[in-house]
């Protein structure tokens, strides 16, 4: 994830408390809740049309809405979005912003890497990515190990490597990825759910039509390969959450994220993807000192 450049902008709090009396930002509008309201403001560092700020402003009063924040509201003034909420915003204010990159890519080549003695790679290595591979340490190293990987820097025409979101007990496991066939914009809708077979908790998937064709090509073609080519890398933020392998082609138009999710981590990765049309440089007000 990057670092855009800040603008100054002439509010003067990124994020404040305020009471429910006495302030027209306060007004919750909905008496069952009468908590003190928490205000976070938010700009660009480009500015909106009107329209793009509009949209901008029901996207980020629904993300809101699914990361469980009660009673959100959003206005507008001179480019700057302001957020209220009844209660505290919490460890939720940078979810409101991040945009995660989520990808689908085919598994060419999969290898664990723990402790010795050395697991054997399985697959076949696109020759242009083997030196890296072999040298890839993604034991010793964060998730998105290789720059290839890095979802900022990454083509989505080319092949990449990238390793497992989490270490396993085997050891973290390192792939050669195919181009991205779907990505994020690829969605309509997601939403967390509780697996009824008892595996946790999970994102479900809604893909536009061009998203449910693409699927349904890529899924019947893999789906006739030998492991690890049969496998769909779901990739987020550069490091693979899960790799199951296809049976056959999926053509419902719709997909299910799994990855050792709490109830937490599967409602906000939901609500970010469910609400793609956010700003890339949306980001809170920066504080005057």
């Amino acid at each position: 994830m990057r670092h855009p450049r800040r603008t100054t902008t002439s509010a003067t709090a990124a994020l404040l408390l305020a009471c429910a009396l006495g302030a027209a930002a306060c007004d919750s509008g909905t008496p069952a809740d009468t908590r003190p309201r928490t205000v976070a403001a938010f700009t660009t560092d480009r500015p909106l049309t009107a329209d793009a700020l509009g949209r901008a402003a029901e996207q980020l009063r629904r993300r809101a809405e699914l990361l469980g924040l009660a009673d959100p509201k959003v206005t507008t003034d001179g480019g700057v979005l302001s957020l209220s909420v009844a209660g505290p915003i919490g460890d939720r204010l940078t979810a409101l912003t991040h945009r995660p990159a989520l990808e689908f890519r085919p598994v060419l080549a999969a290898s664990a890497d723990g402790a010795p003695p050395a697991t054997p790679v399985t697959g076949l290595v696109p020759a242009p990515l083997q030196d890296r591979f072999a040298a890839l340490d993604c034991a010793a190293a964060p998730a998105a190990a290789d720059p290839a990987a890095d979802p900022a820097a990454a083509d989505p025409g080319e092949q990449v490597l990238a390793c497992d979101s989490a270490q396993q007990p085997q050891g973290r496991s390192k792939f050669a990825l195919g181009p991205v066939a779907l990505r994020g914009p690829d969605i309509t809708d997601s939403s967390a759910v509780l697996d009824p077979n008892g595996s946790g908790w999970q994102v479900q998937l809604n893909f536009t039509p061009a998203g449910t064709t693409a699927f349904a090509d890529l899924t019947g073609r893999i789906a006739v390969l030998d492991s690890p080519a049969n496998q769909l890398a779901v990739v987020l933020d550069g490091a693979v959450l899960s790799h199951p392998a296809v049976q056959q082609a999926i053509t419902g138009g719709g997909a299910v994220i799994t990855g050792s999710f709490d109830a937490d981590e599967a409602k906000r990765l939901a609500a970010q993807l469910a609400t793609p049309a956010l700003p890339a440089d949306l980001h809170p007000v920066t504080p005057s000192p």
